[in-house]
């Protein structure tokens, strides 16, 4: 797949009486700009699946912004994203610019893009995902600081993954609450999910970038820990990048009881959702992660923490165990009660999948486009 993407686009007709008016061929134009769609990361995949699903009246071009590889070529991609943006942007046609970004050098190369948007007048969306952008903003020297904030200010309309980042937003960047919009990541709720009564070995998965801020140690700590009887009956199995070799290092002791791989595909990802019983991933930070949705829409119960945008998804007791973050014997305790309580497992999944249903890709990608709509430019005889 090419670093740009372009979606093929029909006409719109139902809500066209209600909501803004469309350009004279009935389309909403859009480009799109982020990490590439082969990128490895919650970003890329809900990238992709915004292109996937958007309704046919929306036509999508994805424009990458970072690629995997070296600083150079990181570079020359980002200078590529520049040169297309500034190219599309000569052109009277009416569009509106959507821009993802995370923190650091994310959210600075992605200020670039958002000014010259604002510079040439066009409707702008900025998308915030950076699950520790709270730490850096606070960082920053205050100049900087005011600097990233008028450019974040710039946007129409901004979108965040949860109640919790919106009000960072509000209060600390002085985003106008008004354009503010919380949008939960989305997630492909499969058809079916295997039966996983009676299996003699629990499997507890943990999907995602191995390391402290996913709590990838303190899993395999509270894992190590458990009575001889349970972890005999239990098997744990990570999956991600990130500090693969060290988790591994860190669970040599249990043999294979601990299975550590390291990036796989959706396909891979799938199959290890239906293989397994139980979902872990007890972060310090988190926006609101993909592999918490994934897992709850394959019917894991879960046990997470309570940061970030994740109590916006997840309910303690309901569809799994909340945790302290860093507090690994209560993490000891949660994965104890899941290995050892089997209605409550099961039951917890269930709930998990139904609840996950609200966030289904197809409903977020209707409403990313009604977004659209509203915000939608409209072209004339002179252009803008």
């Amino acid at each position: 797949m090419s670093a740009d993407r372009e979606i093929v686009a029909g006409r719109f007709q139902p809500y066209a009486a209600r909501l803004a008016p469309l350009p004279p061929d009935g389309r909403v134009r859009v480009l799109q700009f982020g990490p590439s769609l082969e990128v490895r990361g919650g970003i890329s995949s809900v990238e992709q699946l915004i292109c996937d699903h958007l309704p046919p009246y929306v036509s999508m071009r994805h424009i990458a912004t970072m690629e995997d590889g070296s600083t150079l070529a990181k570079a020359s991609t980002f200078a590529r994203a520049v040169r297309e943006l500034r190219r599309e942007l000569e052109s009277p046609d009416p569009m509106i610019v959507h821009i993802h970004f995370a923190s650091r050098g994310s959210t600075l190369r992605k200020l670039i893009l958002a000014d010259i948007v604002a510079r040439a007048g066009r409707p702008l969306i900025l998308h915030a995902h950076g699950a520790e952008f709270d730490e850096f903003h606070r960082k920053l020297p205050a100049a900087v600081r005011r600097n990233v904030d008028r450019g974040l200010q710039h946007a129409q309309v901004f979108i965040t993954l949860s109640t919790q980042w919106r009000d960072f937003y509000a209060q600390e960047c002085g985003i106008a609450p008004a354009n503010i919009v919380v949008m939960t990541n989305p997630v492909r709720v499969p058809a079916e999910v295997p039966e996983r009564a009676n299996r003699p070995v629990t499997q507890i998965l943990s999907l995602g970038r191995l390391g402290e801020r996913k709590g990838s140690y303190d899993l395999v700590r509270a894992f190590s820990g458990l009575p001889v009887p349970l972890r005999d009956r239990a098997k744990l199995v990570f999956a991600g990048d990130g500090d693969v070799e060290g988790v591994r290092k860190l669970a040599e002791p249990l043999g294979d009881r601990v299975v550590v791989h390291s990036w796989i595909d959706a396909r891979q990802r799938d199959v290890l959702l239906g293989e397994s019983d139980v979902f872990a991933l007890p972060s310090r930070a988190e926006g609101v992660p993909m592999a918490l949705l994934e897992a709850m829409a394959h019917g894991l119960p879960s046990i997470t923490t309570p940061v970030g945008g994740i109590p916006d998804v997840f309910s303690d007791g309901q569809h799994g165990v909340f945790v302290r973050p860093g507090d690994v014997e209560q993490l000891r305790a949660a994965l104890a009660h899941l290995i050892a309580d089997d209605t409550a497992r099961l039951s917890a999944g269930r709930r998990a999948r139904e609840h996950a249903r609200q966030f289904d890709a197809q409903v977020y990608a209707r409403r990313l486009a009604d977004i659209y709509q509203r915000i939608a430019p409209v072209a004339t005889l002179d252009g803008y």
